[in-house]
């Protein structure tokens, strides 16, 4: 297909990667001048209607998403090429490579570059999910690297379409059986829970360079999904810690029920961990401990209860006997020796317990500061963060022993007792009389405050802003901007993202169109004429618009004026009668089919001097727009019809 051109627009220029269900190539898009991927299935689906019905169904779904983290789909379509029909998505071109490339290459990523990947992939199914969009095929060949390190997750509703009757365990799909859940394995129902298992394979395989699992067939692997004990990440990365081990495998639990049950509760672990890893490993490390710990009162409670409802049981079981006096109270008495026993055990534990969170109460309230002298001030400032502490730098001195922004001293000293949100006052070697802002694109406010103080800068004001790249709470840039030349110890402002605005629209092309029609298709997606301006062209009609302020395909918020400009008319020939009005017109026509899974029949019929007559009639899927390029003289009357109901008229040069 190399040097093909499809849709007459989408020019192919090279193969550049195959899968399960097609081929993908990079293409040239000749009418908005930008390079494209273009994914074209396999001839072996083509002749499956039902298939192909759920192929365009599904591609429109996924191409309602829109997030920084998702590769967008732009078009969908068909074409037939030397008799064979060829069905293709053109989607958003990545100029990089996939994460199995890069793990492949690179082998295991730094524990939290591996967290920032899978803050990025979660962020993206948060907004499929939200959508009602569940991606099923979660794995690291459908997540490509972008060469800034940022991710994009593809293929969304691909994998809904393919179900158990179309796919086989074949090699297509044993590159998709490493990252099944168990229900998937299993033949049973999906849902977004299902998306977080896999996403938490993918952060294993990060974590380690291998996935958990491995087999000679994808049954052998299926099955080790739901009968294996799925090992921990540190098991084979000792650099992984227990936080990390922690979230895996709350994200990878075999039961739905007991796994992380919506993607915005792990978004926040992932962050909570980002923030501040050493709080979160000895919080997991303190619940570790802490399942040793004796009965709690309520425990305690309910096995008193226990014990008496089965000593009730005991006596009305007994009742109607006739035992020997001396058996009843042999039994009474043993059944109250054991209530003894536990009770006297009970308050024992009770007491030591409650003695020890006595004794410990006051000490965990303060803090003994340790000695920060001769250490980094970039390490102080995280520990003091860590304690709660807050810092400030009271001075700085000469010193040439020491590196700049080393701590000389420190107030209070060494073993002194603090409470949390107390301040610590810092001496520290003299820094450098100027320094560079960092670049912190991309990055959590945390992590650019971190870089911008180990710079010798301080945060002084945040605003947010919309961004269709950066996601929502990351950075987008900085002011002054990064490389700026600053003194030690200046304010910086951050442009933090708010998100891509879910307020914005695509304008429509509305070249060669009346000014009505024009009007009518921006109002149908939230937009407005603007200014109408004119001017000599011959490309267009008397009365067509030549061009519009923002050109097809730009993203604008709703409400925005799209100002106009229309070929003017010819005053030499308006009053002459001569033959303008029997001159032929161009113009174009949008039809809305009916998303029903349905063909339609779409007819178009003109209504002249000539009488009727019928221009166009052929079958259309559902759920697509037609593009009617039609042609009239003055005063014909164009009528659309859609199974023989009218949807549209047009009355040409009106």
């Amino acid at each position: 297909m190399i040097g093909c051109t499809l849709a007459d627009r989408y020019e192919i220029l090279e193969r550049i990667g195959s899968g399960g269900m097609g081929y993908v190539y990079k293409a040239y898009d000749k009418r908005l001048d930008r390079i494209v991927a273009l994914k074209v299935l396999k001839s072996e689906y083509n002749e499956d209607e039902s298939f192909v019905r759920k192929f365009r169904r599904e591609s429109l779904a996924a191409a309602s998403i829109s997030h920084p983290n998702i590769v967008s789909i732009y078009d969908v379509g068909s074409e037939i090429l030397e008799g064979q029909t060829y069905y293709y998505i053109v989607m958003e071109y990545i100029d990089g490579k996939t994460l199995k490339e890069v793990i492949n290459k690179e082998g295991p990523l730094p524990v939290k570059q591996a967290l920032h990947f899978t803050l990025q992939i979660a962020e993206a199914l948060k907004v499929a999910h939200s959508k009602h969009i569940v991606h099923r095929d979660i794995k690291s060949q459908n997540i490509m690297v972008t060469k800034d390190y940022r991710v994009k997750v593809t293929d969304f509703g691909i994998a809904r379409i393919v179900g158990n009757s179309t796919v086989t365990m074949t090699d297509s799909v044993m590159g998709s059986v490493h990252y099944f859940s168990p229900e998937q394995a299993k033949g049973g129902k999906i849902d977004t829970r299902s998306d977080i298992y896999s996403l938490g394979i993918v952060l294993f395989e990060m974590l380690t360079g291998d996935v958990p699992f491995d087999g000679e067939n994808p049954i052998s692997v299926a099955l080790m999904h739901i009968q294996n004990h799925m090992p921990l990440p540190s098991d084979i990365n000792p650099n992984v810690d227990v936080a990390v081990d922690e979230i895996f495998k709350k994200m990878t639990m075999k039961d739905p029920k007991e796994r992380i049950q919506k993607v915005e509760d792990l978004i926040q672990m992932l962050k909570d961990y980002l923030l501040n890893p050493r709080a979160q490993k000895k919080r997991v490390s303190a619940m570790k401990r802490g399942q040793t710990q004796p009965l709690s009162q309520t425990e305690i409670l309910q096995a008193q209860n226990k014990a008496t409802s089965n000593e009730k049981k005991v006596r009305r079981r007994n009742e109607g006997a006739r035992e020997p006096a001396r058996k009843k109270k042999k039994k009474s008495n043993s059944l109250a020796a054991v209530l003894g026993v536990l009770v006297a055990i009970a308050l024992f534990v009770g007491l030591v317990y409650g003695g020890y969170k006595y004794l410990t109460r006051d000490s965990k309230e303060e803090i003994v500061l340790e000695d920060y002298t001769n250490q980094p001030l970039t390490k102080v400032q995280e520990e003091l963060e860590e304690l709660g502490l807050l810092y400030e730098i009271s001075d700085q001195k000469d010193n040439n022993d020491l590196e700049p922004g080393t701590v000389l001293e420190q107030t209070p000293e060494k073993g002194s007792r603090l409470k949390k949100g107390d301040t610590v006052y810092l001496v520290v070697s003299k820094m450098a009389s100027e320094t560079t802002i960092p670049s912190v694109k991309g990055r959590s406010y945390d992590e650019a405050r971190s870089l911008l103080e180990k710079a010798g800068l301080t945060i002084g004001s945040v605003n947010y802003e919309f961004d269709e790249e950066i996601p929502e709470k990351m950075v987008i840039s900085t002011d002054p901007k990064e490389g700026t030349a600053l003194k030690p110890g200046s304010s910086v402002t951050l442009i933090v993202s708010k998100g891509e605005n879910d307020e914005t629209v695509v304008v429509p092309d509305l070249k060669g169109n009346s000014v009505d029609l024009a009007r009518k298709y921006l109002e149908e997606v939230g937009l407005k004429v603007g200014s109408i301006d004119e001017k000599e062209d011959g490309s267009v009609d008397v009365g067509e618009v030549v061009k519009q302020s923002y050109e097809e395909g730009t993203k604008v918020s709703k409400g925005t004026a799209v100002n106009l400009i229309i070929r003017k008319k010819d005053e030499s020939t308006s009053n002459t009668g001569s033959g303008e009005d029997n001159k032929t017109r161009n113009f174009k026509l949008n039809v809305n089919i009916p998303d029903d899974d349905q063909s339609h029949t779409l007819t178009v019929q003109r209504k002249g001097n000539g009488g009727t007559e019928t221009v166009l009639e052929r079958t259309v899927d559902s759920g697509q727009t037609s593009n009617l390029k039609l042609k009239g003289k003055s005063g014909d009357v164009f009528e659309v019809y859609v199974d023989g109901n009218i949807v549209n008229s047009y009355v040409v040069g009106q």
